[in-house]
């Protein structure tokens, strides 16, 4: 089965420099397909071409409308400091996403996103700001998650060791999918990818996969950041978003 793509989710992947070709689907197979649930490995992802642009910014502010706090602020949890120079991992506070839109009755998701340290300082961390945050909104309302039952996102930060106190990561993203009590995980970063999922393997060989994090289906692909700089990588991207749709399907899609 083709994923049908309506206007909004075609003019998003424009602007994330995807562009889509797909058949015509006729009513009778469209009639069929409603009919008969698919198997998620039965989904066809869609043919993709690059075209090699730079993201478009939208005529706005760096201000969003779309996330606010979460309202049960997932605890950090106690850990071990990290020595000088030594590099660690920790997520930041969680923001629930597109609080105006999303059903409330479809799946969970949890998009954790390998996110610069200089972003997330202060209070006034917009993971929508920026081209690169504008990006992230386009792959999301793409995918069609402002219309999920929630989305909630969290950044992952990458520092070095200092007097601060390092979070162990497991145990923060324990806390965090405890709270957050999510159907599917989004990681969106390479290096993120493979420390959650403590793995040494190439990022190529993590992708077009379902893995599991702490007993929650995860999908892996390229945070935008990345995309921004290495634009023939969008195509991959939407196609970890496809995976990611097919795992945990709902009336948006």
């Amino acid at each position: 089965m083709s994923m049908d793509l309506d206007k909004r989710q075609r003019a998003m992947l424009r602007e994330m420099g995807v562009r889509v070709w797909q058949p015509m689907v006729s009513a009778s197979r469209a009639a069929e397909a409603v009919a008969s649930p698919v198997h998620p490995a039965q989904i066809t992802i869609p043919v993709v071409a690059i075209d090699l642009i730079a993201v478009m910014a939208r005529e706005q502010g760096t201000t969003s409308p779309f996330t606010q706090k979460n309202s049960a602020p997932v605890p950090a949890a106690a850990a071990p400091r990290a020595a000088p120079g030594e590099a660690f991992w920790s997520i930041g506070e969680a923001l629930a996403l597109y609080v105006d839109t999303a059903t409330g009755a479809g799946p969970r998701w949890l998009v954790l996103a390998e996110t610069p340290a200089a972003a997330v300082q202060g209070d006034s961390f917009n993971p929508f700001a920026g081209d690169a945050g504008k990006l992230l909104d386009n792959m999301l309302r793409a995918t069609r998650l402002h219309l999920a039952g929630a989305v909630l996102f969290a950044p992952l930060v990458r520092r070095t060791g200092s007097d601060a106190a390092s979070a162990n990561l497991q145990l923060a993203l324990a806390d965090l999918i405890a709270g957050a009590r999510p159907d599917i995980v989004l990681v969106m970063g390479r290096l993120a990818a493979m420390a959650l999922l403590q793995s040494s393997e190439a990022f190529g060989k993590l992708r077009g996969q379902v893995h599991d994090i702490q007993g929650i289906k995860a999908i892996v692909t390229q945070d935008a950041g990345f995309l921004l700089r290495q634009p023939a990588d969008k195509g991959k991207a939407w196609e970890d978003l496809c995976l990611a749709m097919s795992v945990v399907p709902f009336a948006g899609n």
